[in-house]
């Protein structure tokens, strides 16, 4: 018998080989996430990706498919957008469906670590697709993943720091992922932009067509942030909703006339469609965000893709989140400018104009005593400039509301080539001197701090083995925070060296001088106020015009750096600065210690702890009726110098009618 076959053998082997090595159906990788993407942490930890938790991050990620024509996306976003889950997925999918050579960059080694560690490491190992071609860290052939490459077949995936000229030299990539570029330096050991080193990599790419590029950022200052210069440079798409009311699209702003909340809890927080008027409760957001889509707002010839997605739209911010940043901001700038950076993903802008120090002569306080601290200066701090024949020194105290209040400024003359001697003896005085306080007792400097920038080694000796002395170092940029992490040094002082002798701390001083700017702006009662509102700079009668053009004395400014524009402080010709950095040091100093971040119940516990009385240790410590009785008459040099004064013939009730009195 002769069975007759459909197909002869050799065109089912054929048939199956061919399957084998066709390419895999077209697939976006919005799509291939879903199936094969499990998120490293939130809420939907160890689970697929969903894209209903996502919606606007799929058009951006769909980007990397190799079928789209669209080559490069800059977004501008706020915090808690999922746009870090983002780059995962553009990751994840091209390793999978398009392997290839790829750099994902990100701005310090702290944040590349903790990226890998906490993302992306997490989801290659949860996702069975990833985790069977990506090469494992433990493999013992060369060509093994480690923690800042991942090997696959086809490719690898380079994990780069912004500020490593040798992470991003003779590297040819296809695909870039750059992630907060804001936080990108300048200039690179002399050898340029970063952002232009990495372009560089995907030259070899751009005659096929097929290169892919994200950048994503929360932006910093407004004319000096890199992700505010690629949005606008592109079409500029925001996430437009549909009204539930009468269908128009819209979208979510931070807007009091439409988005409504109570000043105090419970906020209440809820939008009025600036269409029909039609109320969105809280609870109503996401089912709201659901509706909507990408729509270019300033489309162009040669404009690309761009977008700005922020915490108003982001189903994962609870609209009286949003309420209750922007209530606690109260008057401080540093607070504004995170707000509107990390809640609202735009530039905040900065006032570059120092103000007239004329003025703020006009205002010193005659009741102030130089030397002793005000009833409600419960942080003090200490901050010294060194120079060639001198050391320029503030002590500087802080209330619960950021009002501030000199203390003590001067010059230290004397040679500064000896921590043992010359100024640096007399600074010894300052630093462990105890300032008399107005409840008949004294108190030494809760931090100081000493400009390293000169004489580096003479102040690194000086600090060493001295608790409550930082070494300091100004640091330039828009996104350092106010003190850094203490970085170990070798101490190398007359022909003695010792390794890791102290630690420098980095100060960011650029948001430092905005909020100082800022804060000295303010008017009070001097003015006609009826109280002095936070962050308001309280100045003696014996501080004189030097001081005052000091801390005035610099001034922002656009520079043209390498076809960038940035903002960067500058000195105005023929003034000083040496007091603008004491300041802006004691600022640093009060930020580590708390200031901003200590809540009513805190400062009422450091009030008690350091023997104010009750009308400063009562609950409604943040109002203006205790704020308006801040400057009692100085007590007498007798009753200071005398130690009998101190006992306890004064109790707390005295002081509390003596301040009613006032």
């Amino acid at each position: 018998m002769q069975v007759s076959l459909a197909r002869s053998a050799l065109s089912v082997m054929a048939g199956a080989m061919s399957t084998a090595v066709a390419p895999p159906a077209p697939m976006p990788p919005s799509d291939w996430a879903e199936k094969n993407l499990k998120l490293p942490d939130g809420p939907l930890a160890n689970e697929f990706w969903r894209r209903d938790m996502a919606l606007h991050t799929v058009e951006i990620v769909d980007v990397f498919d190799p079928d789209n024509p669209v080559n490069e996306a800059a977004v501008m976003k706020s915090a808690q957008t999922a746009f870090t889950t983002a780059l995962i997925i553009a990751a994840g999918y091209s390793i999978d469906r398009d392997p290839c050579r790829m750099m994902l960059v990100q701005p310090t080694s702290g944040a590349l670590y903790d990226f890998n560690k906490e993302k992306l490491q997490p989801a290659i190992e949860a996702s069975p697709v990833l985790a069977r071609k990506v090469r494992p860290q433990s493999s013992r052939s060369g060509d093994g993943s480690t923690a800042t490459s991942k090997q696959f077949a086809g490719g690898s995936l380079i994990l780069a720091i912004a500020s490593s000229a040798a992470d991003l030299r003779s590297k040819t990539i296809k695909k870039t992922l750059l992630d907060e570029i804001d936080e990108y330096p300048d200039d690179l050991d002399g050898q340029g932009d970063p952002i232009d080193m990495i372009e560089a990599r995907q030259i070899s790419f751009l005659a096929s067509g097929d290169w892919k590029r994200l950048k994503a950022s929360t932006p910093t200052i407004k004319g000096a942030s890199k992700i505010e210069a690629a949005y606008l440079a592109g079409d500029q798409r925001r996430w437009h909703v549909k009204c539930p009311g009468c269908g128009d699209r819209f979208v979510f702003e931070f807007d009091r006339e439409h988005f409504r909340f109570n000043d105090e809890p419970p906020y209440n927080a809820h939008y009025v469609t600036p269409c029909c008027g039609t109320i969105i409760e809280g609870h109503e957001k996401n089912a709201v965000y659901r509706t909507g889509k990408w729509i270019p707002t300033a489309e162009r010839p040669g404009a690309g893709r761009s977008y700005h997605f922020d915490a108003m739209s982001s189903p994962l911010v609870p609209w009286d989140e949003i309420a209750k940043k922007f209530c606690g901001i109260d008057g401080d700038p540093v607070k504004a400018k995170t707000f509107y950076n990390l809640w609202l993903g735009l530039p905040y802008e900065v006032r570059g104009d120092a103000p007239d120090h004329v003025r703020l002569l006009e205002r010193r306080d005659g009741d102030l005593v130089r030397g002793h601290i005000p009833p409600l200066g419960l942080i003090l701090t200490g901050a010294a400039d060194v120079q060639l024949r001198g050391i320029y020194y503030e002590i500087k105290a802080y209330g619960p509301d950021r009002q501030k209040w000199i203390v003590d400024a001067g010059i230290l003359e004397g040679d500064t080539n000896d921590p043992h001697a010359g100024a640096f003896l007399k600074l010894t005085e300052v630093f462990e001197r105890s300032y008399p306080d107005a409840y008949g007792g004294s108190r030494r400097v809760d931090a100081f701090g000493v400009d390293s920038g000169y004489r580096s080694h003479v102040v690194y000796t000086w600090v060493r083995g001295r608790v409550g002395a930082f070494a300091l170092k100004g640091l330039d940029g828009w996104s350092r925070p106010a003190l850094g992490t203490g970085q170990a040094v070798d101490i190398d002082y007359n022909g003695k060296r010792i390794r890791n002798g102290v630690h420098v701390w980095g100060v960011g001083t650029w948001p430092l001088k905005a909020a100082h700017y800022d804060d000295l702006r303010k008017e009070g009662k001097k003015s006609g106020k009826e109280t002095d509102p936070p962050g308001y700079v309280h100045f003696g009668s014996w501080l004189d015009e030097v001081y005052f053009r000091q801390i005035t004395s610099e001034y922002l400014a656009n520079e043209n750096y390498r076809g960038r524009v940035r903002r960067v402080w500058k000195v105005r010709n023929g003034e000083e600065n040496h007091f603008l950095d004491c300041t802006i040091y004691n600022d640093a100093l009060a930020d580590y210690l708390g200031l901003s971040r200590m809540t009513q119940e805190e400062w009422a516990a450091l009030a008690s702890d350091r023997c104010a009385p009750e009308v400063v240790k009562r609950p409604d410590l943040f109002s203006p009726d205790p704020l308006a009785v801040q400057k009692p008459p100085a007590p007498d040099a007798a009753s200071i110098a005398s130690p009998a004064s101190r006992g306890t013939d004064r109790d707390d009730d005295d002081i509390g009618s003596y301040w009613d009195d006032y």
